[in-house]
């Protein structure tokens, strides 16, 4: 079968490559897969064997400072009151790699307690001071 236009001249067929386009998306793929931020877990309630070595301090990257809605500051599980505060950050900054601390508090939680945890890692030593929120 022969397709011809009105005037009578064989129309020519068009072909579209793909296969640049298929390069592109795949860098994509590539680039959100990489620069993706993974959600943090603080750890699961276990009971661990016991040792008669000492153990090791595990470096962390940052100082992370929780503030509930009630008012009430921790630093990973461990509950504190604002006088244990500097205290506390100071022996965390010890152990982390960064010696950097994130502040995430509830958005129910007072301005002046998320100040005092900011007062708190000035007085602590912190080299750099991040207030954590989630994208909608």
């Amino acid at each position: 079968m022969n397709f011809r236009e009105e005037n009578g001249k064989k129309s020519t067929r068009v072909l579209i490559d793909i296969s640049p386009l298929i390069d592109v998306v795949f860098i994509l793929l590539l680039f959100f897969a990489v620069s993706t931020t993974f959600k943090e877990e603080v750890g699961l309630p276990l009971t661990l064997p016991t040792s008669k070595v000492k153990a090791t301090k595990v470096k962390q990257k940052n100082v992370t400072i929780y503030i509930t809605k009630d008012g009430t500051y921790y630093i990973g599980k461990k509950k504190l009151e604002d006088s244990m505060l500097v205290d506390e950050i100071k022996k965390q900054l010890e152990i982390s790699e960064k010696k950097e601390v994130v502040i995430k508090a509830d958005k129910g939680a007072k301005y002046e307690k998320v100040y005092k945890a900011m007062d708190a890692s000035r007085q602590a030593g912190a080299k750099g001071l991040m207030v954590a929120g989630s994208a909608k």
